[in-house]
Formats: C-alpha cells, sequence, structure tokens
C-alpha cells in the first residue's frame, strides 16, 4: 500500500491556520484563570497587564516551545506488554468514552443511570477487547456521600485493579490530579520512576472561546509536572462556542489547544503532549451539538494535520449522535473512525461504547465498535505486494480451470495466509441465511450481547500485585479521610 493518507487541507492552507493562529495568539491573546500559568507566561515573555488575566503571546515563544514538545514517547502500562510507543505512527490508540450519563440496558431497551457492577463490567470488557488501548471507567458512578473526590481516586484503583492497560486519571482540579499521581506513583514505584515512566494521563479542556480556566489548568500543571501525558483537548461547536464556519472553528481551536501545549511546556519541557479535537457542530434545527456529522470527520481530519505540522501526537473522534446502539450509531462511529484513522490519528480515545454524543453508553456497543475499529484497520494495511503474497508459483501450479479448494498446494498456502489476510468479524453475521435462521435469527445487536457475556465470563486479567493493591488501598484511606468533613 502506497501509505497515503487522509487530508482535507493543502499543504498552503495549513501553513495559512497556522499563521493565522500566531496572529490571534499575539494580537488577542487568551485567559489565563490560573495564576501559576499565568505567571509562567509573564516570565517566559508573554504580554499581559497587572491585575488582568488575558495573555498575549509572542509568535516567537510559541514557536519554539512547539519544536522541543517530546515528540516521541512511551505511555507505560501496569501490563508491560500494554505499553503504547507514541510518535513513531502505526495503528490509531482507541480508548472508551467517558463520563457517559446513561447506560444503555439490553434486557428493558431503556437508558437507565449507571450502576457500580457498569463501571466494573465496563472496564473488564475492554481489557479483554484486543483494540481497547486505553482503559478507565467511562461512567461517573457515585455509591455513597463523600464528594467527587473521593469517587474519582476510587475509580481510578478500581481502573488498575481490572486492567492491566493505560488509564487516565482523575481530571477535575489540581488536589484530584495529585492523588490520580499518587495512585499512578504506586504503580510505579514511587514518584522518581513515575516521572521516568509516565502511567496515567490527564485531561485539559480549554474553555472555549479563548479561555483557559483554573481547575483545568491545574490538572493540566500536576501531570505535566510528574511528567505524565497530557490530552489538551478542545470541544468548540462551530455556530454556538466557536465561528459558524469550519475555518474559524479550526483557527479557535489550534489558539486554544496550542497555548495550553505551550503552558505544559513551561511547567516541564519534557512533559508528553496531545493535541486532542472533538470539535464538531451546533445543528441549528435540533439546537444539539453534532458529532457524528461529516463536519465532526472534516474537523478531525484537518486537527490531524495541524498537529501532525509540528509532529505533536493527536487525538480525535469516533463518535454518534444516535440515542440508541442501531444503525445511526453503526454507520456514524464508522465513519468518524475511518476518517480519524485513514488521517494518521494517533489517538481515538473517546470511541469505545458511547454514543448520543459522549452522554450514553453499553456493553453491546463496545463490541460492535470493536467489530468496526478491526475492519478499519484492516482496510488500513492495505494490499502487500511483495513476491510471496503474488502466489505466481501457486498460480502456475493451478493452472487454468484448476480447482483451488481441491489442489493440496493450493489448501497449504491457504492455511497459511487466510488469518492473516483476511479479517473474520465477530458480531457481522456471514453465514447463510438458513444456517443464520436455524441459530435463531439473531441481530447484531443480540450476537454482540452474547460476546460481552461471554468475555466477561472468560476473560482472566493480569492479576495485581497484593502489595501494590495494599498500598494503593493505603492512598485511598488517605484521601477519603481528607474528605471527611471536619468535626466542629
Amino acid at each position: 500500500m502506497s501509505g497515503a493518507r487522509l487530508t482535507v487541507l493543502s499543504s498552503d492552507e495549513v501553513e495559512t491556520l497556522t499563521n493565522a493562529t500566531f496572529q490571534l495568539l499575539e494580537s488577542t491573546g487568551v485567559l489565563v484563570r490560573e495564576p501559576r500559568a499565568h505567571r509562567l507566561l509573564l516570565s517566559a515573555g508573554a504580554i499581559g497587564a497587572p491585575g488582568e488575566e488575558r495573555v498575549r503571546i509572542p509568535q516567537a515563544l510559541l514557536r519554539e516551545a512547539l519544536t522541543k514538545v517530546p515528540h516521541e514517547w512511551t505511555w507505560y502500562a501496569r501490563d508491560p506488554a500494554r505499553n503504547i510507543r507514541v510518535g513513531e505512527g502505526g495503528r490509531t490508540r482507541l480508548g472508551p468514552g467517558s463520563s457517559c450519563t446513561n447506560v444503555w440496558d439490553y434486557e428493558t431497551n431503556r437508558v437507565r443511570p449507571p450502576t457500580l457492577q457498569d463501571a466494573t463490567d465496563m472496564v473488564r470488557l475492554m481489557d479483554a477487547l484486543d483494540f481497547v488501548d486505553i482503559n478507565f471507567t467511562p461512567v461517573n458512578k457515585e455509591t455513597d456521600d463523600l464528594p467527587a473526590r473521593w469517587h474519582e481516586s476510587e475509580s481510578l484503583v478500581r481502573d488498575l485493579t481490572n486492567s492491566g492497560k493505560p488509564p487516565v486519571g482523575p481530571s477535575y482540579d489540581g488536589t484530584m490530579a495529585r492523588d490520580g499521581v499518587a495512585i499512578a506513583a504506586v504503580l510505579a514505584g514511587g514518584e522518581d520512576a513515575l516521572r521516568k515512566r509516565p502511567m496515567v494521563a490527564g485531561y485539559c479542556d480549554p474553555v472555549s472561546p479563548l479561555v483557559h480556566d483554573r481547575a483545568m489548568t491545574e490538572t493540566l500543571i500536576e501531570y505535566a509536572a510528574m511528567g505524565q501525558p497530557v490530552f489538551v483537548t478542545a470541544l468548540d461547536l462551530a455556530g454556538a462556542s466557536a465561528p459558524a464556519t469550519l475555518a474559524g472553528t479550526l483557527l479557535q481551536q489550534n489558539a486554544e489547544v496550542l497555548s495550553g501545549i505551550l503552558i505544559a511546556h513551561l511547567v516541564n519541557p519534557v512533559a508528553p503532549v496531545i493535541y486532542g479535537s472533538v470539535s464538531g457542530i451546533m445543528d441549528m434545527k435540533a439546537g444539539t451539538a453534532a458529532v457524528g456529522g461529516p463536519e465532526f470527520s472534516l474537523l478531525s481530519v484537518a486537527s490531524v494535520q495541524l498537529a501532525h505540522r509540528f509532529g505533536i501526537p493527536c487525538s480525535v473522534g469516533g463518535q454518534s449522535d444516535s440515542k440508541l446502539p442501531d444503525a445511526q450509531a453503526a454507520i456514524e462511529k464508522a465513519a468518524t473512525l475511518f476518517a480519524s484513522t485513514m488521517a494518521g490519528a494517533d489517538f481515538v480515545d473517546l470511541y469505545f461504547g458511547s454514543f448520543e454524543g459522549f452522554n450514553t453508553t453499553c456493553l453491546e456497543q463496545m463490541v460492535i465498535d470493536h467489530d468496526i475499529a478491526a475492519s478499519i484497520f484492516r482496510f488500513r494495511d492495505g494490499i502487500a505486494m511483495d513476491e510471496a503474497h503474488l502466489g505466481l508459483d501457486l498460480l502456475r501450479e493451478v493452472g487454468p480451470g484448476g480447482n483451488f479448494l481441491g489442489n493440496r498446494t493450493a489448501l497449504t498456502h491457504t492455511r497459511r495466509w487466510m488469518m492473516t489476510e483476511d479479517y473474520f468479524p465477530v458480531v457481522a453475521d456471514r453465514r447463510s441465511r438458513f444456517a443464520w435462521e436455524k441459530a435463531g435469527s439473531p441481530s447484531m445487536l443480540d450476537r454482540a450481547h452474547q460476546q460481552a457475556q461471554k468475555l466477561l465470563k472468560e476473560h482472566q486479567g493480569v492479576p495485581m500485585d497484593p502489595t501494590m493493591a495494599a498500598d494503593m488501598g493505603r492512598v485511598l484511606e488517605r484521601i477519603r479521610t481528607e474528605c471527611l468533613p471536619v468535626a466542629s
């Protein structure tokens, strides 16, 4: 395969957007509401008046930083076989949707609030699915009256216990981020080891338009200071929180993300950063965000081009606006993931299981999404054209009018190549109608449910070391104690 990538912008258009971004940040700037980040920018040469949150960033400062941020690095996992090498190309890495407020229930065909069992089952299922690379609880479930700080830390420990894959840690404010780092330090064997072997990522979402708020920027600072990966991710909506044109939305997003990356770099020059985008449009007829349509894909592909312009790893989306795990969900998730993958995205993190614009998730959609990803990855692999794959000698032996099912050499050739050349779906059904009806005429959703239950029953993850589990328990107990109200 030629290795060609999907693009939507010419190289000249990428440069036009890049130059406009530098001009916007230098002339208009961004609001930075976290005092430490504000001071770092001013100390580095940014321009701001005393007492004002707005900071204007000289082009030279930003350009220099973008050449120095890490372009290749390793994201380490509890299971070393699941370490991720970032920035070297290869397969797009996938993760689940985040903070979903609803779970679709197969038995009732209705949505409901998530339970603790849902949270555990989803992480265990994704640990069993090969193409899930980043694994963390995709729903928020509070089980008692303790604050969100406790639940976020408890969720991270549960994620690490039930999966050997790299997680995303608490990303709401600096306190929660420090808790996530403390838990990850146990996993790594201490803070010094964690700095050398980043194991838990944080999220920092700029507030559109052009604002770095206090809580999110605290999160960025804490993870970056410890050398952990930071996804600086924009969710700009054309026509609502950003200009109605896609070009204008890209310009605003680029300014927000690149200025966030600059802050991370000033905190720690070796902090791994990821340029993130899940930007879409506001559907003016429905009055809702639209993240399953072609505009979402166009913005994703362009975002990959903008990030890779500076050699920075990029994370974009694969999403649907459907309210059910139905045909709409499959079509939109396939289309958006295909665009992101063929553009060469390093990550499509907010993907597995979620639909309704990141608001709902279910086990069955996770399994369907895995089939979608497997099909797209097979397409991305292309057609090998070396001598062994061409089979010239085989064709000479079989000859005109021959039989590939009756020739011993042909059967040997088929056995050798079928598992690497062919994609075999798990839930898409290729059987004859007779065989399908004999099996009970199951729908794709039925088959996905059966596969999810099978994997949950059979999968055995990599067990956590008991000493490590006990140490994490002590960190959790400290956090729980700090969350308790002080007696008067």
